[in-house]
């Protein structure tokens, strides 16, 4: 177990160490989510009270944000496994006396790490348009290790598909997935304003709970059955997706 601990940590040094002298490639997973942040609130803030009965808009939408950024940013660990696929750089790693699941949790850390750090760089600007945060600093370390949490659960759907695939476009696909659980999600407006179907899809879509519960730490202070419900989902899916990556990664290295 220490050999996984050490290992893991010493390849999330490696994949972090790629994304520092890299660090243009983190300019997109900045850029669009505080652009359409920007956007949404503009278009829809003054108009939301009215319409939904929401008061504070930009602090409804700051958690979309941090989400978007949490997608983005979670795709480059399946990316950089197929990098290190087709270069051969894996196979040496197997050749090593390394756990073999480090291989696959080396890169997943790095991008907790890097999700940890982006989400709390879009909080910050999302204080500086106005969100507010009801619950404080405490409430903003909780948000960022939930946006963490979500970005390795999240993770291992394209690091999944790269280990069995060896394709990047494959592994992209990951990606492509947050967005139909982002929109059928209360991503907008509250979901008792929905159409029927659209409140039963959002009811069983688990993106929806983790939404619900960073809301809940900005607009209304401790909600403990909300934040229960968003770990909750977190979990349910990280048991998922890391079957997935334990699948792909027994199909790579057998």
């Amino acid at each position: 177990m220490t050999a996984v601990f050490t290992d893991t940590y010493y390849l999330m040094l490696r994949a972090l160490r790629e994304t520092i002298r890299q660090p243009a490639l983190e300019i997109g997973n900045v850029f669009i989510p505080i652009f359409f942040f920007a956007v949404t609130v503009g278009a829809i803030g003054s108009s939301a009270a009215r319409a939904f009965g929401v008061d504070n808009y930009t602090g409804f939408q700051m958690p979309i944000a941090v989400l978007q950024g949490v997608a983005g940013a979670a795709g480059v660990a399946g990316i950089a496994t197929v990098t290190d696929i087709e270069r051969g750089y894996f196979d040496k790693l197997l050749l090593t006396p390394a756990p073999r699941i480090s291989l696959a949790l080396g890169r997943l850390a790095a991008d907790v790490v890097r999700i940890c750090i982006l989400s709390a760089f879009i909080v910050f600007v999302g204080l500086l348009f106005g969100s507010g945060m009801e619950t404080g600093v405490l409430g903003i370390v909780v948000l960022v290790v939930m946006a963490g949490a979500f970005g390795l659960a999240y993770s291992g759907i394209g690091m999944a598909l790269a280990l069995k695939t060896g394709s990047a476009q494959a592994a992209q696909l990951g990606f492509l997935i947050f967005f139909p659980l982002l929109f059928l999600s209360p991503a907008f407006a509250p979901k008792e304003y929905f159409a029927p179907w659209l409140e039963f899809l959002a009811t069983i879509n688990p993106v929806t709970y983790i939404v619900e519960g960073m809301r809940s730490l900005v607009l209304e202070g401790w909600d403990a059955a909300a934040i229960a419900k968003a770990f909750g989902a977190i979990f349910g899916m990280g048991v998922l997706t890391m079957s997935l990556v334990l699948w792909g990664l027994r199909g790579r290295t057998a």
